[in-house]
């Protein structure tokens, strides 16, 4: 296997994480989405002072704050502390991701020099990668709308110890962001990705009917 032949399926495999993670980080700290969600799911009738304890949660998460807010017991502190690493995980990781993704065509352009050949080289990795992101999107909707519970219950197996993201229904954490609001946000995600992903295979049309056109 040749070396563009091979950075082209490290980028076409790299783009939907990048799609994902971007509009993860994007999605996720959206004030809109929280605002119709608490009217929505009534969170204020359980939480009296839902919107100010949820802005101080979104303020230690993105690191504007050293400690989660009062109003929390210990068990749902040290939960917010977990959610707040793996924000900072997946933040850093898209941060490498787009620097590797970069170079990575910045030496595919100096390996293959053609215009053409390189229009159609990004072309074919923004329409496979694009298709590659549709799936796996579609796939994630499909878990989400069919067994949420369990498959929430696996995400937070994969990335959080045992017993320390599982609450009473009086707890706090619950009330302000019940389950039904990450079965949205999920179903949310999902759709900007596709809608991401579009974008880029419609770009990639176009590098690669340019290139053809071009010949």
């Amino acid at each position: 296997m040749g070396p563009i032949k091979a950075i082209k399926i490290i980028l076409i495999l790299m783009l939907p994480l990048l799609i994902f993670l971007s509009v993860l980080n994007l999605t996720s700290f959206d004030e809109s989405f929280y605002t119709r969600e608490f009217s929505e799911q009534k969170v204020s009738e359980n939480v009296p002072d839902a919107k100010s304890l949820h802005q101080k949660v979104m303020d230690f998460l993105k690191g504007g704050a050293s400690q989660p807010p009062e109003g929390f017991n210990e068990k749902e502190k040290q939960h917010l502390i977990d959610v707040k690493r793996l924000v900072s995980i997946s933040t850093i990781l898209l941060y490498i991701l787009l620097f590797i993704f970069a170079a990575l065509l910045l030496a595919s352009a100096f390996i293959i020099k053609v215009n053409n050949y390189l229009s159609n080289f990004i072309g074919r990795i923004f329409l496979i990668g694009g298709f590659l992101t549709i799936f796996l999107a579609i796939l994630l909707f499909f878990l989400i709308s069919s067994d949420f519970q369990s498959n929430f219950e696996s995400f937070h197996t994969m990335f959080f110890k045992q017993g320390t993201y599982t609450f009473e229904a009086k707890e706090t954490i619950v009330n302000l962001y019940p389950e039904q609001l990450f079965m949205d946000l999920g179903i949310r995600i999902s759709k900007w990705v596709v809608i991401t992903a579009a974008v880029f295979m419609l770009i990639g049309s176009f590098f690669i009917f340019g290139s053809k056109k071009n010949k």
